[in-house]
């Protein structure tokens, strides 16, 4: 079975050898993101008026939310004689 022509003037012309078709080149862009470290996600439950205190907490100071959490986990950590979480980074 012959190949139609891939193109209107050929297949008006009479033309029946197939047209060369172009070939693109696959081109890799590296990623958008830097590789951050893995680490684990953690979800807490607090009361909804906790939440509320916490955000407006974070656009006073401009600080995010993890920052509070991972400051209060370094608390917890220190009370009971673990590690910081910066010492767990570096291993």
């Amino acid at each position: 079975m012959a190949k139609k022509p891939a193109s209107l003037e050929a297949a008006l012309g009479g033309h029946t050898q197939p047209v060369p078709q172009e070939t693109a080149e696959v081109v890799q862009h590296p990623a958008s993101r830097p590789v951050k470290p893995q680490d684990v996600k953690l979800t807490v439950y607090v009361p909804p008026a906790a939440s509320k205190r916490l955000r407006l907490m974070c656009i006073e100071h401009d600080r995010d939310l993890n920052s509070y959490l991972r400051e209060g986990l370094d608390m917890v950590l220190e009370k009971y004689g673990q590690p910081s979480l910066a010492e767990f980074k570096d291993k």
